[in-house]
């Protein structure tokens, strides 16, 4: 046999098999989208139709996306009333994200995932949690201590919490730093500055937040649990940072004004009756003999999912590559307050104190540069490898290369899907007793009513989560 025609035999039957293996590829795991995995876990919660979570996503939770799994599940199982389970999964994500922040050299695990980035895509990178979920997770953590009633463990989650609001800035000023090397070196600045601005129509929302690392209700919860322990120092401190981010949450105001006025700030209290004139007589209250504190925590809806937009990026005179990145496309709505009642009279309304719709958006913008500097090595990587493969196979290695890149290209659709859109909070003072309030929200069919207990000079938490039209509640009391 003519040696020219066996090694076409050869490179054809090469190739064939090159493309079996890319269709073998295209259905496994690593090309599913990540929010039709999670759906079933928001169905449940939407319809109030439960599921094992014992055995949901067991597979998931002990693959290279552990983090992100792990919070899903507990998450679930925190909405849900199941505090066991919750404390579980989170504990499980906590420290995998400790196992991999204390590695100070690169893992050789890392190194493939990278090597796998470059040839395949971003979800091939193992999920390590954005800031702004970090701090969510030792949130949630410190929730379900309470309503344990173990305020020592409540106080280490929240210590962490408030921990990772800084950290979190730390890591990300680094990435920042390292991407804008990698860019400097491989000179893509050009095709940044083109992607970035595929991401304009998210600068409204991302506006609405400083950064995607600190948000006022932690600061709030933290401030809450130092007066649970009678730290009001601590909880001043708190609650003031809390104002700093969200000012306009007249609760907030309150009790920044109360504490102003019970430790004796009184330049600190002057200034602040005149920002917030206002708290001159309506927030600056004494405490009432009898009585006790109710504090609704008030959790609405889903954060939005990520959508795929793909851009073409051309990475010579005569090549165009297409490579695809994640966006926010959803209409961004005004939270809706709910309202509690007392035998039909009204105890008040809930006030935002969180966009965590904001604070996806705002996490998602600020890794751009990171984003799009991985994505354009890898359009080039992909464009070297289709010119080599017309060069040493001809028009059928590019195409095979070709269909590779087409294949292989996937955005990173992965993010923490079971946190709400928003949180609110309502802060009253009850008679002490037993009450079965009502609570009304427009979107939601129907009356719910929460039996709560007030005890005389303590505090209670309800907490409510709205998922679609179905309301989850319970109460702690202390």
């Amino acid at each position: 046999m003519d040696v020219r025609v066996l090694l076409t035999t050869c490179r054809q039957i090469l190739l064939l098999t090159i493309l079996l293996f890319v269709t073998g590829c295209a259905v496994s795991s690593t090309f599913s989208p990540y929010p039709k995995q999670i759906q079933p876990l928001i169905t449940s919660l939407s319809n109030h139709t439960p599921i094992d979570i014992a055995h949901c996503l067991q597979n998931e939770c002990k693959s290279k996306d552990l983090i992100l799994y792990s919070m899903e599940r507990g998450r679930y199982a925190h909405v849900v009333g199941n505090n066991d389970a919750s404390m579980s999964d989170f504990t499980a994500a906590m420290e995998k994200i400790r196992e991999n922040d204390e590695k100070a050299l690169i893992s050789a695990s890392g190194i493939g995932a990278s090597v796998a980035a470059t040839l395949v895509n971003d979800n091939a990178i193992p999920y390590e949690g954005e800031g702004y979920e970090r701090v969510l997770l030792h949130h949630y953590q410190a929730l379900n201590y309470l309503q344990k009633k173990d305020l020592e463990g409540a106080g280490v989650e929240i210590r962490r919490a408030n921990s990772e609001q800084n950290d979190s800035l730390q890591r990300f000023e680094k990435e920042i730093d390292r991407a804008r090397e990698e860019g400097e070196k491989k000179k893509v600045d050009g095709g940044i500055s083109r992607i970035a601005t595929n991401y304009a129509q998210m600068d409204e929302v991302a506006g609405r937040v400083k950064n995607s690392f600190q948000n006022a209700y932690t600061f709030y919860l933290s401030g809450f649990m130092y007066e649970l322990i009678r730290q009001s120092n601590d909880a001043y401190i708190d609650y003031k940072k809390a104002l700093e981010i969200y000012p306009e949450n007249k609760y907030i105001q309150k009790d920044v004004l109360r504490l102003a006025e019970k430790l004796e700030m009184r330049e600190e209290l002057e200034e602040l009756k005149q920002r917030f004139p206002i708290g001159n007589q309506t927030f600056i209250e004494e405490e009432g003999v009898g009585s006790g504190e109710l504090l609704v925590i008030f959790e609405d809806g889903f954060v939005p999912q990520k959508h795929e937009i793909k851009i073409p990026i051309p990475i010579n005179r005569s090549a165009l590559v297409t490579i695809a990145f994640p966006i926010y496309q959803e209409k961004w709505s005004v939270p809706v307050p709910l309202m509690i009642l007392n035998n039909d009279e009204l105890i008040g309304s809930t006030e935002p104190i969180c966009d965590i719709r904001a604070l996806a958006v705002k996490s998602l913008q600020e890794k751009v540069p990171v984003i799009a500097t991985r994505q354009i090595v890898r359009a080039i990587s992909k464009g070297v490898t289709a010119a080599a493969a017309k060069k040493n196979l001809g028009d059928l290695g590019q195409f095979a290369a070709n269909v590779w890149n087409l294949l292989s290209e996937s955005a990173d659709l992965r993010s923490w899907l079971t946190l709400p859109a928003s949180a609110q909070i309502l802060r009253a003072r009850l008679p002490a007793g037993s009450y079965k309030l009502t609570m009304q929200h427009p979107m939601t069919p129907g009356t719910m009513y929460a039996d709560v207990e007030i005890n005389a000079d303590g505090k209670t938490i309800l907490q409510v989560i709205r998922t679609g039209g179905q309301m989850y509640s319970r109460s702690t009391s202390f």
